[in-house]
């Protein structure tokens, strides 16, 4: 619907219209009467009687005279009555009367300023003279009233300071008291402002304490907020002993790092893992105390820094990704801020990464033969060298060093909020005392100055100050009578001079009266054009005017059309706010039911991770099941197996029973001593004892008739005891050379895992209930916690395991020569480094033949063998490593070969072995 708007509301047009009619006639009107006006003036120009614009003859502009002689007569005697009784200083009832008598002089003022009205009105010039003539005595009769008015006031002024006088010394009295009190206030103030105490200062620091306590409530609620989304990271544990340094612990991984850009917050949470929950310590004894009387309420892997080793990014691979990625792929080490100190731990974390923008760059660099690295993108999707990939759907809660980024940001804040409460506490704290004696010294000054004000107030009510306050009074009427008198002398002044100007004015009027009516016929006839210019105005003014009435009465008809329409739309109006009504209420109640929606999604959600982390960890429990069912089977064939061997040897034993009880009539005799004495089987060898029966029945029957038994069987018991005291003694002996070796090996084999692998134990020991010589076995604890069985281990760690009991035997009794054929293929650059640390340590006397591609295992080498392809034939090179093995050798197309030693070269071994 389209509404047209006129350009001016016809109301107000007619309004305007009647204006400028009203304005026309008013002009109108003010042009005729200056015609009549000029009229008047031209016939009084003409006549000679002096008459002016106001039509006033002479006659009755002398009788105007008249009348002001008798004004000014009467106000000269009210002005004599008033000063005589000023100069007798009568009663009150004489000035009753004065009053009076000012009335009757009030009157005559009236009729003067009626007269200067008239005389100001126009008139002839002989009645101006008059008037002029009249007003210069009115004037001077004033001045003198005015003068004998001072003189009196005077005369009261001087009687009142005699009695002024008279009250010295009261007055002197209150003004010594008022001066004292004023004193103390002055003091007061002064002590005031030598305090130097700011009490708007202090103001504006209580304010700011006050603001600043708001503040750092509210952040420390934050953090606490917070603080319990990422408890997961909090470290808690006791001191393990008195006086334990906590600085040496120094926290979780997570919060020892700084996001530099939260967008790769989520590629290193993944880079990281779960050793971001894993905490820092400066050495192992530390971890070691943590471990073993920290009281730790959960499981945790500790880092010390004096013992990790880590795999940092060569220069050359970080290069080669910077170009083929052109800048989207970043070292993660270089996306974390981190203290010094800690720089192991971190390294070791985020050391051997690379966060990339998208998966493009990550698949293209983590398969690549220049860098050949693990990748992770912004969106946490995992492209790993050795083929496996992670990625999908990711939670959508924040990433937890995005909740630590926002922590550590909410606790920088507070302590800055902190530190400015405890600067405000400290300077209110400083101000205290001052503050304490500046309230004490404006209280004392708010007494004072209260007494100061009703001394004043007392001082100003008393008679000595309403004296002083009615002679100020007489002062200012004096001066005011002064002033008046002044005037009147200086308006007698501008009248005689005004009344000589008209005597001139009377001289040449008889030769200006041919002027004077020129002039006069001139402002007719001016007057005369501007009526009629005046009348066409009005004329104008009522033809605009019925045009606004036509177009009023026009717009009325088509406001009436207007209204309507706008009825009509607001008709349409009412109806759109009612649909609009009802789809607002619809959309209420969507949103209600999409908030319900939302909460009964997040339930489900919620409900469904909660059977995720169920499901999962029944998983873990049905591979454990698994594990053990498996090692279940395992033992039941090794007994079934058992079983059955005994089940065969018993059988063949009881066949074996039947046939001595057969042949040897004494074993049914002396079976019931087997098991005791000279019978305890449990003592020898069976098989062995076998063997020597079998041999001494051959010789039995090589000997049957030529030896006599009895001295036989004597022999026999004699060589049987010396033969068990000697089967004894090297059971003793070969206990006690177990026991040695096993101690020693079993030293060994824990110092050499621990050199492998930092962090970790490993024992030999006897299966539960059974002594060493029944076997061995071998336990691995990782962080304290012992291992169940070696099938939890990863291959890496079991290839360490088995590497460390070998060169454990190799220790019991060193060989001058060894020689490994890439024992460290299945092991990662750290332990590879950690083989070589450890070889030097423990054989220190021995020489190492070893085959390795790793440069790890180089580093430690004293002498270096590289093979290589050269025009198709292969070719040896050797180098010379700087002692202590602190070098470097590049890796070449195939492998090489490491000599390892001790402070004496192999060839001084193999010498000194030999001569031994």
């Amino acid at each position: 619907m389209t509404f047209v708007l006129l350009e001016q509301d016809p109301g107000a047009k007619v309004s305007t219209a009647e204006a400028e009619r009203d304005e026309a006639k008013a002009t109108l009107d003010a042009a005729e009467n200056a015609v009549e006006a000029a009229t008047r003036e031209l016939a009084g120009a003409e006549a000679g009687d002096g008459r002016d614009e106001s039509n006033r003859s002479l006659t009755e502009r002398v009788a105007d005279a008249e009348n002001l002689g008798s004004v000014a007569d009467a106000e000269g005697q009210v002005l004599a009555v008033v000063a005589r009784s000023f100069r007798s200083g009568g009663g009150v009832k004489e000035r009753v009367a004065d009053a009076g008598h000012l009335g009757s002089v009030a009157d005559a003022e009236g009729q003067v300023l009626a007269v200067a009205r008239s005389f100001r009105s126009g008139g002839g010039v002989k009645e101006r003279v008059a008037d002029a003539g009249h007003l210069g005595s009115v004037a001077d009769a004033e001045g003198q009233a005015a003068d004998m008015k001072a003189k009196h006031l005077q005369k009261q002024l001087a009687e009142m300071k005699k009695v002024l006088a008279s009250k010295d010394r009261e007055s002197g009295t209150l003004q010594r008291e008022l001066h004292k009190h004023q004193q103390a206030v002055e003091d007061g103030k002064r002590k005031l402002q030598d305090l130097k105490y700011d009490e708007a200062g202090a103001q504006q620091l209580e304010e700011l304490r006050e603001k600043e306590s708001l503040e750092v409530r509210r952040l420390k609620d934050e953090v606490d907020r917070l603080s319990q989304e990422v408890t997961g990271c909090n470290f808690r544990f006791s001191d393990p002993r008195p006086g334990f340094d906590r600085s040496k612990v120094k926290g979780v991984v997570a919060k020892l790092v700084q996001v530099k850009d939260l967008k790769t917050s989520t590629a290193l949470e993944v880079a990281a893992g779960g050793k971001l929950y894993q905490v820092v310590v400066q050495d192992e004894v530390t971890a070691k105390e943590i471990l073993e009387k920290g009281r730790l309420q959960k499981r945790v892997t500790i880092i010390p820094l004096n013992k990790v080793s880590y795999h940092s990014l060569n220069g050359s691979v970080v290069e080669a990704a910077r170009k083929m990625s052109a800048g989207k792929a970043c070292p993660a080490l270089e996306l974390v801020g981190y203290d010094l100190e800690v720089e192991a731990a971190i390294k070791y974390a985020f050391g051997s990464t690379f966060v990339c923008q998208d998966s493009g760059t990550a698949k293209k660099l983590a398969f690549s033969r220049e860098v050949n690295q693990r990748c992770i993108t912004l969106d946490g999707d995992d492209f790993n060298p050795s083929g496996l990939l992670t990625g999908g759907s990711r939670t959508i809660s924040r990433s937890l060093l995005t909740m630590l980024h926002d922590l550590a940001a909410k606790e920088a804040e507070l302590a800055g909020h902190q530190m400015a409460l405890d600067q405000v506490k400290q300077q209110m704290a400083a101000m205290e005392a001052a503050g304490k004696d500046y309230r004490r010294l404006k209280q004392d000054l708010e007494l004072k100055s209260h007494s100061l004000g009703l001394l004043q107030e007392r001082i100003a009510n008393s008679e000595v100050a309403q004296l002083a306050s009615q002679a100020e009074s007489l002062e200012e009427q004096m001066g005011q009578a002064k002033k008046e008198a002044e005037a009147a002398r200086t308006k007698k002044d501008e009248l005689v001079a005004l009344r000589k100007r008209l005597e001139q004015e009377m001289k040449d009027f008889s030769k200006e009266r041919d002027n004077r009516v020129k002039g006069a016929k001139d402002k007719l006839k001016g007057a005369k054009t501007a009526v009629e210019s005046a009348r066409k105005n009005v004329r104008k003014a009522e033809q605009a005017l019925a045009e606004a009435l036509a177009e009023r009465d026009a717009a009325a008809g088509e406001q009436t059309q207007l209204e309507t329409r706008i009825a009509e739309a607001q008709e349409g109006l009412k109806g759109l706010e009612a649909e609009v009504n009802a789809l607002s209420e619809a959309l209420a109640i969507a949103k209600e039911e999409h908030a319900s929606t939302l909460g009964k999604l997040e339930s489900r959600r919620e409900r469904l991770r909660e059977c995720d982390a169920e499901i999962r960890g029944l998983e873990k429990e049905r591979d454990r099941a698994a594990r053990l069912i498996q090692e279940a089977d395992a033992d039941v064939r090794k007994l079934e197996s058992r079983v059955k061997a005994k089940s065969d040897d018993m059988k063949r034993y009881v066949d074996h029973v039947t046939m001595l009880e057969k042949n040897q009539p004494w074993v049914l005799n002396e079976r019931d001593s087997f098991g005791r004495g000279d019978y305890d089987f449990s003592k020898h060898d069976i098989q062995k004892m076998r063997s020597e029966y079998e041999s001494c029945l051959e010789r039995v029957e090589k000997l049957k008739g030529k030896v006599d038994h009895k001295e036989k069987k004597t022999i026999a018991e004699y060589d049987k005891q010396r033969i068990t005291q000697v089967i004894d003694e090297l059971d003793e002996k070969k206990k006690a050379a177990m026991k040695e070796t096993w101690q020693k090996v079993n030293g060994d084999f824990g110092s050499i895992f621990s050199t492998l692998l930092p962090g970790s134990q490993a024992k030999l020991e006897p299966p539960e209930g059974l002594t060493f010589l029944a076997g061995l076995e071998v336990r691995v604890a990782f962080g304290g916690v012992w291992k169940d069985s070696l099938t939890e281990l990863s291959g890496g760690q079991r290839s360490l395991i088995a590497l460390s009991l070998i060169l454990a035997l190799c220790r019991f009794k060193p060989a001058p020569l060894y020689i490994l054929d890439e024992v460290d293929a299945a092991l990662d650059l750290n332990h590879t480094q950690n083989i070589g640390r450890m070889i030097k340590q423990h054989f220190p006397q021995s020489q190492f033949l070893i085959v390795s591609l790793k440069e790890g295992m180089f580093n430690n080498a004293n002498v270096v063998f590289r093979t290589k392809f050269v025009d198709g034939v292969s070719a040896v090179t050797r180098t010379l490593m700087p002692q202590g093995g602190q070098g470097h050798a590049n890796r070449e197309n195939a492998g090489g070969k490491a000599t390892k030693g001790g402070h004496a070269s192999g060839r001084q071994v193999l010498k000194e072995s030999n001569r031994a």
